[in-house]
């Protein structure tokens, strides 16, 4: 039997039993964690409250024939405020299914919880625009799984701005305006593919330091929302979700 205890965050709970739960914990060094938390779901529990979706703290766990089950539970953060917008929780429901579906047990992990923080902070109190919160964790999400885009210049001629270039969303490559032309990809303006460099490109302490107008957060957003789906090869069950419920330009 294994004890050991790590920083994470709750991304998914399921109810068993009569008082438990099921929970998916995405943690700094042993990817995401399923787990079993047994009275959580009791009020006069130690877990109550530490073991539900976005609880971010310290989680201790106890490994047995590779079922882990959670022994104690020291919670940092709630983020309380997700609760009280609709479409930053319904964000933050998409960034975790993403996390489930694509983050493995005992992968490395470290920068998909960073990643997964930062927005999840930046979703509190509506901080940045959905829609920039939304192609950050995409893009850097592709790129920290390794299927980082090829965007230093055209992959055809070298060019490295157009007023105008198209993006591949399944190859992940770039080209200018006389190249792509004729190869029936989607278009970006510049401001778009400078937005789409500084994501791939910056230090993670200022990858959301960047302005964009509403039309340019948007054309990013489609192309980084493809890329990930097309790189992963996943769809998405909250992001059908989204689009049904009217997240479009008028939410940026």
């Amino acid at each position: 039997m294994e004890r050991f205890t790590v920083d994470g965050i709750v991304v998914k709970t399921s109810v068993t039993g009569e008082s438990d739960l099921i929970a998916w914990i995405l943690t700094r060094d042993r990817g995401v964690v399923r787990a079993f938390a047994k009275g959580a779901r009791n009020t006069k529990s130690r877990l109550h409250g530490a073991v539900s979706q976005f609880s971010y703290g310290t989680f201790t766990f106890f490994e047995n024939k590779d079922v882990y089950t959670v022994s104690e539970a020291v919670l940092s953060e709630s983020f309380f405020e997700l609760r009280t917008d609709f479409f930053s929780l319904t964000l933050a429901q998409y960034f975790c299914e993403i996390v489930i579906k694509c983050v493995e047990e005992n992968a490395d992990s470290e920068d998909y919880l960073r990643l997964f923080l930062n927005c999840i902070y930046f979703l509190c109190g509506c901080k940045k625009p959905y829609l920039q919160i939304k192609a950050v964790f995409e893009l850097r999400f592709a790129c920290i799984a390794g299927y980082a885009p090829m965007l230093v210049g055209c992959d055809e001629c070298g060019e490295f701005e157009t007023s105008e270039m198209y993006f591949d969303c399944a190859s992940g490559k770039l080209f200018c305006s006389s190249c792509g032309k004729n190869r029936a990809l989607p278009s970006i303006p510049a401001a778009g593919v400078s937005v789409m460099r500084h994501i791939v490109f910056s230090k993670f302490s200022s990858v959301f330091s960047f302005n964009a107008v509403p039309d340019v957060l948007k054309a990013v957003s489609r192309l980084t929302q493809q890329y990930l789906q097309n790189s992963l090869q996943q769809s998405f069950k909250v992001l059908d979700y989204l689009t049904d419920v009217g997240f479009d330009a008028e939410k940026v």
